[in-house]
């Protein structure tokens, strides 16, 4: 018996006018969502499945993941938090599929002019490389031309005369004047996540709590924080909000499969580069733990970016940005503040294996 779906099975929307037939009918969930709703079968996106389905090829091998996995992490079609789910969906969807047989590990598939569809293990290989290996002449170093695609998919304005912030520990009865609040000078600029030694970049963030969640502060402790103000347009690299791929926006003007395999993989990649970036600082981490990030900045400021939006490890939603020209925002206001309470979350690890 054919499983049926409702609105609610998707958080992609454009999936459901493009079912066909597009009527649906009353009845209840397959999928627990809803009882009593409009319905469609989920062979009612056969085609858009197989369709989707191409741009995926066996593997062969150990690597990869099982296409159900796969879909959902690249396309975030649907609500389910459960891949069995999923799974569950799309095997109803397009009964019989070879490549939705158990066990099967699928690729991206390459587009006709032969280019290697996957390169978020690109990024994976060269961060590896040019911290322990080759450092200014990686032989894994990304292709300028896909890097160049990829992070012209991804572009956000920060608009003139915005509000930005800065953060800056202080002791009792230390006054930080505005002039300190920005960036050092070359001489005394640290490697940075996004700088190399002497080279300063001005670190902000979007909004005021991401500012002090990113001090790492404790109760009790005195934070200067500096208003500063956008001076003109700038274009950042998005690396904070990458929207989820709609495969309907493409669905009629991309036929090659591979050129969606493309895309797809274009879109991995700016994941891979946003998880970079934002991974937290930790104590223990070495100057050459930066050099991957402090190379995609500099990768970006070459292609006329002024800098590069991305999310906070500190406070969830927040949302930082490094801008390269450190005179592209002036800060015009400190205040002092202490902090009153801060949030504390906690997961427990497996306990370390004793010999």
């Amino acid at each position: 018996m054919t499983e049926r779906a409702c609105a609610d099975c998707f958080s992609a929307p454009s999936w459901i006018p493009n079912a066909s037939p597009p009527e649906g009918a009353i009845s209840d969930c397959s999928f627990g969502h809803s009882h009593n709703v409009r319905t469609w079968p989920t062979t009612a996106w056969i085609d858009s499945f197989a369709r989707l389905f191409a741009i995926y090829e066996d593997s062969l091998a150990e690597e990869g993941e099982e296409l159900h996995v796969r879909v959902q992490a690249d396309w975030s079609i649907f609500s389910f938090t459960d891949v069995g789910l999923v799974r569950t969906f799309l095997m109803s969807a397009v009964p019989d599929h070879p490549l939705l047989v158990a066990g099967v590990r699928v690729r991206l598939r390459k587009s006709t002019d032969g280019r290697a569809a996957d390169h978020s293990s690109t990024w994976a290989r060269f961060s590896e490389e040019i911290r322990h290996q080759n450092r200014y002449f990686p032989k894994s170093a990304p292709n300028w031309e896909i890097l160049e695609e990829a992070l012209g998919e991804s572009i956000a304005t920060i608009a003139s005369a915005a509000t930005l912030y800065r953060g800056r520990l202080t002791q009792p009865n230390e006054a930080i004047p505005i002039e300190q609040m920005g960036a050092p000078p070359p001489s005394l600029a640290p490697p940075g996540r996004a700088n190399p030694v002497g080279i300063p970049y001005l670190y902000l963030a979007l909004e005021s709590k991401t500012c002090v969640y990113e001090t790492r502060v404790a109760n009790y402790a005195r934070i200067a924080i500096g208003t500063f103000r956008v001076q003109r347009d700038l274009k950042v690299l998005n690396l904070a909000e990458i929207d989820a791929l709609d495969f309907f926006s493409t669905y009629e003007e991309i036929e090659d499969s591979g050129l969606q395999a493309i895309r797809v993989s274009l879109h991995r990649y700016l994941q891979s580069l946003g998880e970079e970036l934002r991974r937290p600082v930790r104590s223990t981490d070495e100057p050459t733990d930066y050099i991957p990030t402090q190379y995609l900045c500099e990768m970006a400021k070459s292609l006329s970016f002024d800098g590069v939006l991305y999310s906070s490890s500190q406070r969830p939603g927040g949302r930082n940005v490094v801008l390269f020209n450190v005179d592209d925002a002036v800060c015009e206001s400190v205040q002092t503040v202490v902090i009153t309470s801060i949030e504390a979350e906690w997961e427990t690890v497996p306990a370390p294996l004793t010999s």
